[in-house]
């Protein structure tokens, strides 16, 4: 049943990560072209290629949790009492399943803007939801849950409304800080120690990759993300965690027409960028965030003004699969990271 939910929603993964997006942010996304599978998903995942070896490998945790039930109340980040089963393994998390997965924790239900594919191990027999924006509270049903995980942007009437299923608890789904989203997902299943640890472990994880970011020598140069979502565009600033990773940790530059359009929420995100206007956007660098692939569109290549682009014409662009920077859960980081490292490495015309 699991394959045969995840099979239906092959071709459509991307777009429901720009919806949720969308819905998170308040920001209207445009649907692109068909975004297919994305890199590695073509023949058997190598272990470790999404979740690190070594230093950077996700710490592999057992659910410690007792067998019986435990009644707890806890206050959510929305100031909210709710009461539970602590131990509970009836779960269906709405969004935000990679941080809760990392912990060993059995779900029933997830997401189905994620595609699990080299996270088997974290996921198991759980199953996508058909429905994630909107959700289907008839869906939700039908697993029986005895708690329901969700975004901590969920209006109080949508909680309200599948409260009448089960408790629900709103997740840091928005938040950067790791410390923040892991120790409260401790809390909440009483497992503080396993928090401490994934809190380690992305401490340790983004010191090291930011310092080889950063040990590129690229720190100072402009930087522009361009991607195609039935036109070329740019990623907004908010709702994208490589931009996090590159603005913020690493300190890549903008120029001042680049930073204006990432930031600018007046109007529509993703507005299309003309042919004849695209190069003044070009920063000293260049990388495309493809649509569900690691590849650049033939929309783009055939463009007269991608072609003008000097990055292009000297063959040093970048490219990134932009849906694995859709959310932030902890399982996600290496993968995150280790594609901006060759990305950039591409970019930057610097040998591997």
């Amino acid at each position: 049943m699991m394959m045969e939910k995840r099979n239906m929603r092959k071709g459509k993964t991307l777009l429901a990560l720009v919806l949720a997006v969308a819905m998170l942010f308040g920001m209207a996304g445009c649907g692109g072209e068909g975004s297919g599978q994305t890199d590695g998903q073509n023949g058997a995942e190598q272990e470790g290629i999404r979740t690190g070896t070594g230093l950077y490998a996700v710490p592999v945790i057992k659910d410690s949790r007792p067998e019986e039930p435990k009644e707890v109340t806890f206050t959510t980040l929305n100031g909210d009492e709710v009461t539970y089963n602590q131990n509970t393994r009836r779960i269906v998390c709405v969004f935000g399943s990679q941080d809760v997965v990392a912990f060993g924790i059995p779900l029933l239900a997830y997401e189905g803007s994620t595609e699990p594919v080299g996270y088997e191990s974290f996921y198991g027999d759980a199953e996508a939801l058909m429905n994630t924006s909107p959700f289907s509270p008839e869906e939700i049903l039908s697993y029986e849950p005895e708690l329901i995980l969700v975004n901590e942007r969920m209006s109080a009437s949508q909680i309200e409304r599948l409260s009448k299923i089960a408790p629900v608890i709103p997740l840091y789904t928005d938040s950067t800080d790791f410390a923040q989203r892991l120790s409260y997902i401790g809390e909440i299943f009483g497992m503080q120690e396993e928090a401490q640890e994934l809190i380690t472990y992305e401490e340790t994880l983004r010191e090291n990759m930011v310092k080889e970011l950063k040990d590129l020598g690229l720190s100072d140069r402009t930087l522009t993300i361009f991607t195609y979502l039935g036109n070329i565009s740019i990623p907004p600033m908010r709702g994208w965690f490589m931009n996090t990773i590159l603005y913020e940790y690493v300190g890549m530059k903008r120029t001042d027409k680049v930073k204006e359009f990432m930031e600018d929420e007046s109007g529509v995100a993703y507005e299309a960028i003309s042919s004849e206007k695209l190069k003044e956007y070009e920063g000293d660098l260049v990388l495309f965030a493809g649509d569900g692939v690691k590849t650049i569109s033939t929309y783009v290549t055939e463009n007269v003004g991608w072609k003008s682009l000097d990055a292009v014409k000297e063959d040093r662009v970048g490219v990134i699969d932009m849906s694995v920077y859709a959310q932030k859960g902890v399982i996600l980081l290496y993968e995150q990271y280790a594609q901006l490292l060759e990305a950039l490495k591409a970019a930057g015309k610097i040998a591997s």
